[in-house]
């Protein structure tokens, strides 16, 4: 096990997340041994950790308990963790994330603080795959771009703060030690704006149902490290329901005002496929019509605080709904709409739409299927994307949009392509089958009101099944990305 996988054990311990530790101490016997000598460097005890041995984990399912494990090991397990977390979790704990070039010592820092924790990462690189994550290192993910640093925290408040130096590490563990309010001194860096992207919920099909809870409680645990001045944004890229009955339509806007209630949010949604079709027909016109109306509304969005115009592009109105098309008419529409907003040059522009307009790539964790291996298979992948995806791509490049966001494949897509990035988000509700797990998938983007541009983008994978351990792909937003320029 890596120094993080370590860390995210125990503080998952204290978090009590059941399905993280299950994850965590039955991965192996030779990794739950590393574990408990981790803990012993550190003078913490766990006697229950030393009777899970290898004839027990293989006993074990991906989704037991804590129940199952003290059943198993005949050990008041589960209570031996609510006893650690009782003891562990108000403590102020400080994690330092650094990147290998600053020498820390970290038995000099562990001495001014005794909950002092290190871990490294790799500098060069503009991606990073974390499992897992303990709930508050969420709050250091969303400031990776200010990586390195330290991560503060206790039960009640955490802050992340920028370090380049073992002197500024120390000077921090001392304040920590005299009891400041770090919390409140470091909290005026937090002036970014987030932006939450969910897509293909298909509200109304009954197997998502689970999904749609387990959707509620992550974007809640989220919502709880998204410090910010300013309203969260909701971007929802299509495809709110299942179909467009009257029922579904209900519960596409409690979802819509739940989210405005529980958040105080800006919601923001496109239509999608399954927004203008039952069972695979075509609605009647004046049917369709009502949908859009009810729905859609404005084309654009103007966030003048922020200084952002969000471009609403409905792909469902003409040609092939699989497909979508856009259509020179609706783009001559919003020029108009644009030209009419006073220094337009001055606003970060975003455009958000249902379907695809590149061919889309699974992350490399996700395996291909053996049709879409094969050249017939690239080819059809590519002959999906949006119907007139030429005329749409040269009309954003023109137009200097930098961010496009699109759903309906439920496939998590980030690419930088000629200096415009797209990001596609999965399934909200668990869309994304792989192997026994099915994966509910969104996408947060942190936006920096200093630069006047994207930061970085997480995307969240969580299985419903509980059998894979939940995971967080982190993208930089770099200006020049030559690998990924097309």
């Amino acid at each position: 096990m890596s120094e993080l996988d370590l860390i995210n054990l125990y503080f998952n311990i204290i978090d009590l997340n059941e399905p993280a530790i299950v994850r965590g101490v039955t991965k192996s016997y030779q990794s739950n041994q590393q574990f408990v000598e981790w803990l012993n460097q550190r003078g913490l005890e766990f006697s229950s950790l030393l009777l899970i041995n290898d004839d027990i984990i293989s006993t074990l399912k991906a989704n037991s308990s804590l129940d199952d494990i003290a059943s198993k090991i005949e050990s008041p397990f589960k209570e031996e963790c609510a006893t650690f977390s009782r003891h562990y979790k108000s403590q102020m704990h400080v994690v330092y994330i650094g990147n290998g070039e600053q020498v820390i010592d970290q038995e000099k820092c562990r001495l001014i603080h005794p909950y002092f924790y290190s871990i490294e990462y790799q500098k060069e690189a503009s991606s990073f795959s974390f499992f897992d994550p303990f709930a508050s290192f969420i709050g250091a993910l969303t400031h990776i771009e200010m990586w390195p640093g330290v991560l503060i925290f206790n039960d009640q408040h955490h802050s992340f703060v920028s370090i380049n130096s073992q002197k500024e590490l120390e000077d921090i563990l001392k304040s920590v030690g005299k009891g400041n309010d770090l919390f409140k001194k470091y909290s005026s860096l937090d002036n970014d704006s987030y932006y939450i992207q969910i897509s293909d919920l298909h509200l109304g099909r009954g197997k998502r149902k689970t999904g749609l809870n387990q959707l509620r409680a992550s974007l809640y645990q989220l919502s709880l490290y998204l410090h910010s001045p300013y309203p969260l944004k909701y971007l929802i890229t299509g495809d709110l329901m299942e179909s467009p009955n009257r029922k579904n339509m209900y519960l596409a806007n409690d979802f819509m005002n739940e989210l405005k209630k529980k958040y105080h949010a800006d919601v923001t949604f496109v239509l999608g496929n399954h927004d203008v079709i039952v069972h695979g027909f075509n609605f009647a016109r004046r049917q369709k019509s009502k949908v859009i109306a009810y729905l859609l509304g404005e084309s654009i969005k103007v966030l003048e605080k922020e200084k952002v115009i969000i471009i609403k592009l409905d792909t469902t109105s003409e040609g092939n709904l699989a497909r979508g098309k856009v259509g020179q008419r609706q783009l001559d529409e919003i020029d108009d709409e644009l030209s009419a907003i006073e220094n337009v040059d001055e606003y970060t522009k975003i455009a958000i739409l249902h379907h695809h307009v590149h061919p889309l790539t699974k992350a490399q964790f996700l395996k291909l299927k053996w049709n879409e291996k094969t050249f017939i298979g690239r080819l059809i992948e590519k002959s999906k994307v949006l119907v007139d995806a030429p005329l749409l791509i040269n009309w954003l490049e023109e137009r200097n949009i930098q961010y496009v966001f699109h759903g309906h494949k439920h496939v998590p897509f980030f690419k930088r392509i000629h200096n415009i990035v797209y990001v596609g988000a999965g399934s909200a509700t668990g869309g994304l089958k792989e192997s026994k797990s099915r994966y509910i998938s969104y996408n947060v983007m942190k936006y920096s009101m200093e630069e006047k541009k994207m930061k970085s983008c997480l995307i969240f994978y969580d299985d419903k099944a509980k059998a894979e351990r939940q995971r967080v792909e982190v993208y930089l937003y770099e200006e020049e990305d030559n690998e990924n320029n097309g």
